[in-house]
């Protein structure tokens, strides 16, 4: 299917300029994301995905969104586990977004059942890496009351529409506060942090499982950040990430989420598990929050026109994770 706001003709044109070639390339639109639009070369001598921004979730403009996320690809390329940066075109002619081009990673997304101890250790060989003295990525060093007020400015529009229903705004509230209640033990919790280059999105499509041997490499790094390690460990056991793809959609089993911190803990020997598991379970509340106060922006922007891409799955599963329900038992004090 094409995708929406893009000329094809000028993006061409465009990658041809900012790659130095002697013709423009031949381009298939790849895959649509919440806030990208992906073309893909065949015309090149190695496939490229060309990235064009269409919006940013940290508050950036177009241009300092697509650089920020072309500055994280250069930082992670020492892992081995990240597409690699090849150019940036922060202001194309003819074209409403700018875009940068990157390495193709062919493979399919991840798969819960078989791919769980490597798709830890492609995470671990992320978060291994030093993290530069001048990286200029966001820092999240205290983890919760920066997670709380990003939650709060997302939830903002939808606690405040008058078309939400009552219910479901009331149950959001509710988890704000469980969480909120929470703040002064969560510092503590993370009073000596693991900092690293954490993805913030870990969902089985930015996996992708190289086909001839189940390399894992993680893609989408438009959320990048320096913050505790514990984040990208919360957000991939979390029902909000792992309910989130339909096609994958999987309820993660107490000996799965131990499978995967356990190859995590393996691939980064010198971490402390007890306090690795103590972090862990303040950050998924910490999470959690984010993760439907992001969709109930999502439903609202979308029900109101405000955003350039709409897609249904994600407006359905936003809708899903609101039910009061599922925030009761996402928010449910964890037993003693």
């Amino acid at each position: 299917m094409p995708a929406p706001l893009i000329d094809p003709k000028a993006l061409a044109k465009e990658t041809r300029n900012v790659l130095g070639l002697d013709h423009e390339p031949e381009l298939r639109f790849l895959a649509r994301g919440e806030y990208s639009l992906n073309y893909l070369t065949t015309s090149t001598p190695e496939p490229l995905v060309i990235r064009c921004v269409t919006g940013s979730q940290i508050g950036l403009s177009l241009v300092e969104q697509v650089r920020y996320e072309a500055r994280a690809l250069r930082l992670l390329a020492p892992s081995g586990r990240t597409p690699r940066w090849i150019a940036t075109q922060p202001e194309p002619e003819g074209l409403p977004f700018p875009f940068l081009v990157e390495t193709w990673l062919p493979g399919s997304p991840l798969d819960y059942a078989t791919g769980l101890e490597e798709a830890a250790r492609c995470v671990a060989a992320i978060h291994r890496l030093p993290v530069a003295r001048e990286h200029g990525l966001l820092l999240y060093g205290e983890p919760g009351p920066a997670i709380v007020a990003e939650a709060r400015e997302w939830a903002a529009s939808y606690l405040g529409w008058n078309e939400g229903p009552r219910a479901l705004r009331a149950a959001l509230q509710r988890a704000f506060a469980a969480v909120e209640a929470d703040l002064e033990r969560a510092s503590s919790v993370f009073a000596e942090p693991d900092l690293a280059y954490v993805n913030y999105d870990l969902n089985t499509h930015n996996f992708i499982v190289r086909p001839d041997d189940g390399f894992v490499s993680l893609i989408d790094w438009e959320k990048a950040r320096v913050a505790p390690a514990t984040q990208d460990l919360a957000h991939f056991l979390l029902p909000t990430t792992t309910l989130w793809r339909t096609a994958t959609a999987t309820r993660l089993t107490p000996d799965q989420e131990t499978r995967f911190i356990d190859a995590y803990l393996a691939a980064r020997p010198h971490l402390e598990g007890e306090r690795l598991l103590i972090q862990l379970a303040s950050m998924k509340r910490l999470i959690a929050l984010r993760a439907v106060a992001w969709c109930s922006w999502a439903v609202v922007t979308s029900a109101t026109g405000n955003r350039a891409i709409s897609n249904e799955e994600t407006i359905e599963r936003s809708r899903a994770y609101l039910d009061p329900e599922f925030l009761h038992a996402l928010f449910a004090p964890a037993s003693p």
